[in-house]
């Protein structure tokens, strides 16, 4: 591996670690938030039902405030007041789990993006490890050579082909433009000299997509930490 790839697959390692460390915060303070907010609707619920028996009880006794009613009364009361609190702990929770879920997104964005960067910049580094060791070897230089009689061939065949030269000017038989035939401008030049050089690039293109298109998915997928993003938790959502 080069300091170049370790550079990008530390830069991914740090801004993951830094992510799952904000999703593993984030997916706790959700878990307490909900917890909480069960806990409220139960407290909210026994404290209905404690007014609900004191009330009765009080009823039956015809209006003697027993003990078991004052002691009903007063778990509704502290029921009530458990259950404000609650509310309170839940205003401060939501506030907080809205800045942990706007964290978690802004980083989960930085580990998209730096997944990317290392593999594009691991597979430039493996492409041309692997272009080096083919042209050592025998076969690359005979396919090199093999490529470069090919191109040298390309420019008689761009000034040989008349529908192209039409395009700039003239058709290979009469001239549209005075003295084209004769004189060929440096604009002229650059022109052919820039449909050469595309001409050229496309032999090696050819080659190697039509042996490339037949590779498989996996032949061409990432492994490991570099397979994929990781799938969003459901409390990032």
């Amino acid at each position: 591996m080069t300091t170049q790839q370790s550079d990008a697959h530390q830069r991914f390692t740090k801004v993951t670690a830094a992510y799952q460390d904000a999703r593993q915060e984030l997916d706790e303070a959700t878990s307490q938030l909900q917890r909480l907010r069960q806990q409220r609707i139960a407290t909210m619920q026994s404290s209905r039902d404690a007014g609900e028996r004191w009330r009765q009880a009080f009823k039956d006794a015809k209006g003697e405030p027993s003990k078991a009613v004052r002691e009903l009364k007063h778990e509704e009361l502290t029921l009530r007041d458990e259950a404000e609190q609650l509310e309170d702990m839940l205003g401060e929770l939501e506030a907080h789990v809205a800045s942990l879920k706007e964290r978690a997104d802004s980083l989960r964005m930085g580990h998209v993006i730096s997944l990317y960067q290392a593999r594009r910049e691991e597979s430039e580094q493996e492409l041309a490890d692997a272009v080096e060791a083919v042209f050592a070897l025998p076969q690359g230089q005979q396919l090199l050579t093999a490529l470069g009689r090919r191109a040298a061939s390309v420019q008689r065949e761009v000034l040989e082909d008349t529908r192209w030269l039409g395009t700039i000017g003239f058709d290979g038989h009469e001239p549209q433009h005075p003295g084209f035939l004769a004189t060929i401008t440096h604009e002229d030049r650059d022109k052919i000299g820039r449909e050469v050089e595309r001409r050229r690039r496309a032999l090696i293109a050819d080659v190697v997509m039509a042996r490339l298109d037949r590779l498989d998915g996996s032949a061409t997928s990432f492994k490991d930490d570099l397979a994929a993003p990781l799938p969003p938790l459901a409390c990032e959502r």
